[in-house]
């Protein structure tokens, strides 16, 4: 009898202890769906029909999603509604100096820049071309034509501010022409990039994400539908 007794209380301080085990895992499952759910909150990266896209944005709501890419690869759409900052879009993860194809659909609400979005590492710098909009802002570092167009070319540095790597402190450097209306048009990147590197002051790193993207910093909703390749 005590020995039975004495198996009923192990067998009894057994199944307590796969309960508190149980009940834990379930507890660390819910934290990591939960830090999911609020890493994905901001935005994402990943990979449709051959292409690169990511999305960042601050504060509100923004959502990516590729409607056309099954007939044409490097589509894409984003709408946002009152993000203090918003900047994604689609095309090639590493960069290069490739020649890129596009097409702006549809742009519309509130928005400051569609154009060619990047970054680099060592050094760290986040580079536009911007297409449709302005980005004249910083220090004026001379006019350039490519492409039959002329693109004015600025720099400015950024303290502490949202980058690839987290917060850091960072280069932009910014060419704008800004005239874009209707239909096909192509930017060549190495002609940009020779000028940043040979003119920019900073140099260039080695290609991190190069996409097609739309801006805006201004509050407010808009969309675009657009197509890289």
């Amino acid at each position: 009898m005590r020995k039975e007794g004495a198996h009923c209380h192990q067998r009894q301080k057994d199944e307590a202890n796969n309960m508190r085990k149980g009940l834990a895992l379930l507890s660390m499952l819910a934290l990591l769906l939960c830090g999911t759910e609020q890493m994905q909150a901001g935005g994402g990266t990943g990979w449709n029909n051959g292409y690169f896209w990511t999305l960042w944005y601050d504060t509100g709501s923004a959502s990516i999603s590729f409607p056309n890419a099954s007939q044409y690869p490097g589509n894409y759409a984003i709408t946002w509604n009152n993000c203090n900052n918003v900047v994604g879009g689609k095309g090639w993860n590493p960069g290069s100096t490739r020649t890129i194809g596009y097409n702006i659909g549809s742009l519309s609400g509130t928005w400051k820049m569609w154009g060619i979005y990047g970054w680099t590492r060592n050094p760290l710098i986040e580079y536009y071309v911007a297409e449709k909009g302005s980005m004249r802002s910083g220090t004026f570092v001379r006019s350039y034509s490519s492409d039959g167009r002329t693109y004015d070319f600025y720099k400015s540095q950024r303290v502490n501010a949202p980058s690839i790597i987290g917060t850091a402190t960072f280069w932009q450097y910014k060419s704008t022409w800004g005239g874009y209306s209707s239909g096909n048009r192509s930017v060549t990147m190495a002609n940009h990039i020779n000028q940043w590197r040979n003119y920019g002051g900073q140099g260039f790193g080695s290609y991190d994400y190069q996409v097609g993207a739309v801006e805006n910093w201004s509050g407010g909703s808009g969309s675009v539908n657009a197509t890289v390749w």
